[in-house]
């Protein structure tokens, strides 16, 4: 065999090995370069997806205060506490609205507190919280705290640290 024909398959091998050495970087760094597509493609869908957030919270804002405005215009004299905090829960893509409220009972210093949740866009009650709060200040022994209802979608409960946690799946997100 003549030096010539030994070469050439050496020659043919270090080619292949050199192209495959190429190609290798190549796809190396085309890998580099889709992750880092995908890094930057995922920072805007998460930045994209906080101002969506954004938005669907200041929607809520401002459909609550209405929705209350329209639904809670019962400021009288015995009125003692009307208030309202508002929730977009962004797993269910829902507004709510916890409205407290509390109102003066005969004899007085009695009052009752109410806490209810609802939908915002159905206009649908999903718990309610009601509390007898009497005092006698002729008999400083007497004190009465009495739960009226207390129940979130069927679920009842006794008191108003159970209906807070019954509430929480719909106020937290």
């Amino acid at each position: 065999m003549s030096r010539r024909t030994h070469a050439m398959p050496h020659a043919s091998i270090c080619l292949v090995v050199a192209t495959l050495v190429l190609t290798g970087c190549d796809r190396s760094d085309r890998v580099t370069r889709l992750e880092k597509q995908v890094q930057e493609l995922q920072a805007k869908v998460n930045k994209d997806q906080s101002a969506l957030d954004y938005d669907m919270q200041e929607k809520c804002a401002k459909d609550a205060k209405t929705w209350f405005n329209e639904n809670w215009d019962r400021r009288d004299k015995d009125t003692v506490l009307l208030n309202e905090t508002h929730h977009f829960n962004k797993a269910q893509n829902k507004c709510f609205i916890v409205v407290e409220y509390h109102y003066d009972r005969v004899p007085a210093p009695s009052w009752v507190n109410n806490v209810s949740l609802w939908d915002v866009n159905e206009n649908t009650e999903h718990a309610n919280f009601a509390q007898n709060h009497l005092v006698d200040y002729k008999n400083s022994s007497f004190n009465d705290d009495s739960v009226i209802t207390c129940e979130c979608n069927g679920t009842k409960c006794k008191t108003l640290d159970e209906f807070s946690k019954l509430i929480s799946t719909y106020t937290s997100n």
